[in-house]
């Protein structure tokens, strides 16, 4: 499918192709930071998480972001399915890069914004953003690590996670597969954060790099991409190449400071590591970072976890454990006695979800087979925090993404927002720190599960770890590795289970090749418990042993015969020839002394051990016959106490003494009856024995009673915490929602709040009135100009208008107002208050942006002043149109069209018309004549407008004839006098005529 170009339905907050004047204005204007030199065909995309509080963060973030990094940006944020984002609206303001609401198929580009849509999931694949229906069933959601994960597959290297506020634990495991492909990790701060959920559980992974306000993050964005070992211009391979002395000081310095040696990983994962910490720090020269580094204990310790590269999840790659349950455990179990055991185990666990993984999926096939054997899972790692870390067996919520709900409910308890481990399955596991590129392996191991660790070791010590995999293994036994590694040259050691996801099985009869040294591997294990020794003279292991020697002659020197007994009474040491008093019991091996003495002794030794740990004195029981070698014979049995550690631990001496010796004043010496000794110890026994089946009885009915009550109790208890669990999930997740749509709104409501400002500044400025009234016309709001007509004070709103006095001369107020509401038809007119003031009063209904009628509003603007003028200027025209009608002179007006507009009298008498028959028609309308030569008339079709606008500076003059209704030809003198307007610009003219009828007539007789 075609790659999908932005749309004009998409969300666009400006242009994106800004010249570069502009852009750099725009840089030096806000965060006065420099663009980002792009390397061809390279998009470095930066995925942003966030939930409730995140928009005031999305907003911050983008204020201080460069709007030409070169950089992607890809927001995912938990949304309301039934809500519509204006996500997009409200970033708009921030930054001018353009903003897309992702489409199916579109391809990211540089310098843009892509917002996730509602009720739907995103990934990323070939650069290419794709879009899912988000799966209701399996109850919380989880769109931030979704989307991470795919971003860390697509985009390796080139691929940033941040995460802002929010609730829950959405995105930390985006972030643990970021860091695994070695991209880089950013948190909200949580004194910043709104909500600090979401921040709070992705940095206590310990993977994060940086942990900062939002406006603090552009900046260190910018510098972490602009590094040359980020950018690709700058290699740290050709530093080292050059001197390979500086990785040894490096590893030497982490060695020295954390105690583990990496010595053995390959170099090009310590290069990828170190170029990440060295951007970080923002060092341009490595020698600089090793000074830095051997200064620092925390660097040291945060390259030391880099380099762990401590990541992993529940079920990984889950078509892989599939294989291990259906082909793997079964034959393990096959080949197990009934009251057997099967040992696992599980290298480089890390966090210890993949030793859970392989204890679930043993218990789930020991459950639905009704198999009870013993399953212990042996998880190691180096990292001592993470063995902590998994010790602890709680993991966030976002694991719903990777068990499945029926595992969740089965071996997990929810509490809060975590899970936790149930106890059946904790303890399978036995977790313990552990060095396998130096420690002893484990051995008579079922299963060993070893996946993506041997990928960061060179080949020499894969064969040495292989090697030990090989020896560790029964011969039945099974090997699980990564899908990235191989069992190398000893192939022929194993049998392919699985190919693709590299399961084995051990071969009978295989001899490892010679290269493959077990022998010479497990002897350089046990060198190794020696180098830290402190030097000194060596002692010669010939003289170690000749010294216990002489302790052991000189111990039999004074000792009789005896044995050394611990707490349990069992047999640990022997002394001088106590062998004739013991024998060795048939069946399996058992130390106790009781069933290793004689038979004649061991009722006696037993009530002699009992008195001595009770009175913690030494005693010793005289004369005891014992057939010994067929004779009767006479022995001591003495017993006393040793304690070692203040008591800690107890030992028990025992000696057989076959002649009279003499006692000394403290011991206290019993003349030995065998008969009454027995009755004694039966009768001390029995009594026991009745007082324990008394109090066992007593136990077993009471926990009988309460394990019935607490059964019915706990089926409550587990009906009521998954109704709740999932009420809570369906709560939190509105949760966030709302607090999304609530943040949106708040941006909408400060808004309202400028636009009121500006509303209500905008009426106490313009000094009209106004008051507006809703529906029941009752007071609303009003502006401080209408208190000077009416009546209103603060405490008046809500009040009708009409219990409102009004200083207005106007009797149909209320009936007017009504009548607005009825007809919806404004009404405009003027009013006088008491004060002869003049106000032009308005009133209209007053809408919605529906269209709806919600009431009226009534405006009053004060125009007394227009008043008295309008009055002044109709008072002058009056005067003036006075004088014109008594002057003797004909006079008209007209406009610039040439129509008249005022007609005196004596204009009327000239022409025989009455003025309303001269006033509305156009010049050309009256029938003018003028005399050009003598005794021609010529008819004036038009006014000579033309001339007097070519120059109306100079007027018009000139002469016209006219013969009115009677029939008289009268001749008229003519004079125009142009008019102007207030703008000086040409408005009509005033002609004046003169009857000169005589006087033409008095000329024509003298000539």
């Amino acid at each position: 499918m075609a790659a999908k170009k932005a749309t004009s339905s998409n969300l666009k907050a400006g242009p994106k192709n800004l010249k570069r004047s502009d852009s750099e204005e725009i840089l030096s204007g806000t965060t006065g930071l420099s663009v980002i030199p792009q390397v061809e065909g390279r998009l470095i995309c930066v995925g942003i998480g966030a939930s409730a509080g995140g928009l005031e963060a999305l907003e911050v973030f983008f204020r201080n972001m460069p709007i030409n990094s070169g950089m992607a940006f890809i927001v995912v944020q938990h949304l309301s399915p039934d809500y519509k984002s204006l996500m997009g609206e409200l970033l708009s303001r921030y930054t001018t890069m353009e903003i897309f609401r992702a489409e199916d198929g579109i391809m990211v580009e540089p310098d843009s914004v892509y917002l996730i849509p509602p009720k739907k999931n995103m990934t990323m694949f070939h650069g290419k953003l794709f879009l899912t229906e988000q799966d209701t069933n399996r109850g919380l959601n989880l769109p931030i690590d979704i989307f991470l994960r795919s971003l860390a597959q697509d985009k390796g290297t080139d691929s940033i996670g941040i995460i802002l506020s929010g609730t829950g634990s959405d995105g930390t495991l985006g972030i643990r597969a970021i860091k695994e492909a070695g991209g880089m990790v950013m948190v909200q701060d949580d004194q910043s954060a709104k909500f600090d959920g979401m921040p709070r559980s992705s940095i206590a992974t310990g993977l994060v790099d940086y942990i900062l306000p939002p406006d603090k993050m552009p900046e260190e964005l910018i510098k972490f991409v602009k590094h040359p070992y980020i950018n690709k211009t700058g290699k740290i391979e050709n530093i080292i190449s050059k001197d390979e002395d500086i990785l040894t000081k490096i590893l030497k310095i982490v060695r020295e400071k954390v105690g583990v040696d990496f010595s053995f990983y390959k170099p090009a994962t310590i290069l990828r590591r170190l170029e990440k910490r060295i951007s970080i720090n923002q060092i341009s020269k490595i020698e600089n970072y090793i000074s830095y580094l051997n200064q620092s204990p925390t660097e040291a310790r945060i390259l030391y976890k880099e380099l762990l590269i401590g990541v992993t999840q529940f079920f990984r790659d889950q078509e892989a454990f599939n294989v291990t349950r259906e082909k793997v455990i079964p034959d393990i179990f096959k080949n197990k006695q009934p009251g057997g055991n099967i040992r696992i185990w599980s290298v480089g666990c890390s966090t210890g979800e993949e030793a859970y993984s392989l204890a679930i999926l043993f218990r789930e096939y020991m459950d639905e087979n009704k198999i009870d054997l013993d399953v212990k899972v042996f998880a190691t790692d180096l990292d001592s925090e993470s063995i902590e870390y998994a010790s602890a067996g709680v993991y966030p919520e976002s694991i719903i993404s990777d068990v499945l709900p029926d595992r969740l409910r089965s071996y997990f308890l929810k509490r809060e927002n975590s899970y936790i481990v149930s106890e059946r399955i904790r303890r399978m596991v036995i977790f313990a720190s552990h060095n396998i590129l130096k420690d002893p392996p484990f051995t008579k191991i079922d299963l060993i599960v070893c996946r993506n660790m041997l990928i960061y070791l060179n080949s020499a010590m894969q064969r040495r770890i292989m090697a030990m995999f090989y020896y560790s293994l029964v011969q039945t036994g099974h090997l699980f590795l990564g899908s990235s590694e191989t069992v190398g040259e000893i192939a022929d050691g194993y049998s392919t289970i699985s190919s693709k996801w590299k399961v084995y099985k051990v071969k009978h009869g295989y001899r490892l090749p010679a290269q493959y040294t077990f022998h010479n591997t497990i002897t350089s294990l046990r060198d190794n418990r020696y180098k830290n020794r402190p030097d000194g003279i060596p002692v010669p292991a010939n003289d170690v042993f000749r010294i216990e020697n002489i302790y052991e002659d000189l111990v039999a020197g004074f000792l009789p015969p005896g044995v050394l007994l611990d707490s349990r009474l069992d047999l640990i040491h022997v002394f001088k020839d106590a062998s004739r008093f013991l024998r060795i019991p048939q069946g399996k091996a058992n130390l106790n002394i009781l069933k290793m003495v004689l038979p004649e002794i061991s009722v006696v030794l037993g009530s002699l051990l009992h008195k001595v740990a009770k009175e913690k004195k030494e005693l010793i029981f005289r004369e005891v016959q014992i057939i010994l070698n067929n004779q009767l014979t006479y022995i001591d049995i003495g017993c006393r106490i040793i304690e070692e550690g203040r008591g800690k631990t107890t030992y028990f001496l025992v000696t057989f003494i076959e002649k009279q010796t003499t006692e000394s004043e403290s011991v206290r010496v019993d003349d030995f009856d065998l008969k009454s000794h027995y009755s004694e110890r039966f009768s001390e026994l029995e009594r026991e024995l009745q007082y324990t089946r008394e109090n066992l009885q007593a136990t077993i009915e009471e926990l009988e009673t309460s394990n019935e009550e607490l059964q019915s109790t706990n089926e409550e208890l587990i009906a009521s915490n998954e109704e709740l669990q999932s009420t809570n999930e369906e709560l939190q997740s509105v949760n966030e929602e709302l607090y999304t749509v609530n943040s949106e709104y708040q941006n909408k409501i400060e808004e309202l709040t400028q636009l009121t400002n500006d509303m209500n500044n905008l009426l106490k400025n313009t000094n009209i009135g106004t008051l507006f009234l809703d529906k029941f016309l009752r007071i609303r709001r009003y502006t401080p100009a209408i208190t000077k007509t009416i009546n209103v004070m603060d405490m008046d709103i809500g009040r009708p208008v009409f219990h409102i006095s009004h200083n207005l001369i106007y009797d149909s107020f209320q009936a007017d107002i009504e009548k607005i509401l009825e007809t919806l038809v404004s009404k405009e007119l003027e009013v006088l208050d008491k004060a002869s003031n003049c106000y032009l009063m308005r009133m209209l209904p007053y809408r919605t942006i529906e269209n709806a009628v919600d009431g009226v509003v009534l405006t009053l603007i004060e125009i007394t002043e227009r008043k008295r003028l309008e009055e002044r200027i109709r008072s002058e025209r009056e005067l003036l149109l006075r004088s014109l009608d008594i002057s003797p002179i004909g006079q008209i007006i007209i406009n610039r069209d040439g129509l008249i507009n005022y007609a005196n009298k004596a204009m009327g008498i000239l022409l025989g018309l009455k003025e309303f028959e001269i006033t509305g028609k156009h010049f050309d309308s009256i029938k003018w004549t003028s005399k050009v030569q003598k005794g021609t008339n010529n008819t004036i079709l038009k006014m000579p407008l033309q001339e007097i606008l070519a120059d109306p500076a100079d007027g018009y003059r000139g002469a016209l004839n006219y013969t009115n209704n009677e029939g008289v030809n009268l001749f008229l003198s003519l004079k125009g006098v142009p008019i102007y307007d207030m703008k000086s610009e040409f408005a009509g003219m005033v002609f004046m005529f003169h009857d000169i009828t005589s006087d033409c007539k008095r000329k024509n007789a003298k000539k």
